[in-house]
């Protein structure tokens, strides 16, 4: 190899050892900013309704998952047709594997940063970073504001309606009135005022853009955004309320030798 051929080598070898920490610093850049844009769209959404929800869902599971525990203990424990809802012995067993299990549930459950976790895992791992801050932008207008809303109302609205059209909610159930109207007076002032407030026309340019075009294109990321949302992140949130659920079941399972005093009392008092 020629002194002059060798020179050029080297000197390319070492340019691009140069480049090396510049493109690294370039990644760490893209990444940083694709992070800060997916936590943009996962925060601006209102998470109320879903928490709600979730917090109704899991109290009815829980106070269903006691009583069917304490019916069949009951008949383990061969108390008969006496031992039901209403006497003490029962009332005090309930009591205690609701208050040993459900409250620690239910706080989790009422923080919105489960629900956010789910929003950035979903945006990370389907957008790149200039189409999640397209999304975020796009709710920062006043258009997409009224977007949001709309689907932030009937993600909460489908939330629930899992459960009542699966059988698993309950609107008479005694024990979760607190749940229940808490998610009421939640819901009350988030009622979208009319079906067609946002009307798809020239004087929402932004609104129109954000869902009438190809879901192929990088640049139109509303639609993509919105099926997302309908069923990748309403299949989440459904999954992680009902192991929320399952959890608290399992731990009131595990109380068994705990509840044996309650059902001895009951037997003495007979």
């Amino acid at each position: 190899m020629s002194i002059r051929l060798t020179c050029a080598v080297a000197a390319l070898a070492l340019t691009l050892q140069g480049l090396t920490p510049v493109l690294a610093d370039d990644q760490v850049e893209e990444a940083r900013n694709k992070q800060d844009a997916v936590d943009r769209v996962a925060q601006v959404h209102n998470e109320i309704l879903i928490t709600g929800t979730a917090a109704l869902i899991v109290k009815q599971a829980s106070i269903q998952v006691a009583r069917n525990l304490l019916r069949t203990w009951g008949k383990e424990e061969q108390l008969g047709p006496g031992w039901k809802e209403g006497v003490p012995e029962w009332q005090a067993a309930e009591s205690r594997l609701l208050g040993d299990t459900t409250p620690q549930a239910l706080r989790r459950l009422s923080q919105a940063s489960w629900v956010k976790d789910i929003r950035r895992s979903a945006v990370a791992g389907t957008f790149d970073g200039e189409s999640a801050d397209t999304i975020a932008t796009h709710f920062e207008s006043k258009s997409g504001q009224a977007q949001l809303a709309i689907m932030d109302w009937f993600m909460g609205e489908m939330t629930l309606f899992n459960y009542t059209y699966t059988g698993r909610f309950a609107y008479d159930l005694k024990g979760a009135e607190a749940e229940l109207k808490a998610l009421q007076q939640a819901a009350q002032s988030l009622i979208p005022k009319k079906d067609n407030e946002l009307e798809f026309s020239t004087l929402n340019p932004e609104a129109f853009q954000f869902v009438a075009c190809s879901p192929e294109s990088r640049y139109c990321p509303g639609v993509r955004y919105s099926k997302l949302n309908a069923i990748a992140v309403q299949g989440a949130i459904i999954r992680h309320i009902d192991a929320a659920a399952a959890e608290v079941q399992s731990a009131m399972q595990a109380m068994r030798p705990a509840i044996q005093a309650h059902l001895d009392d009951y037997r003495r008092r007979q």
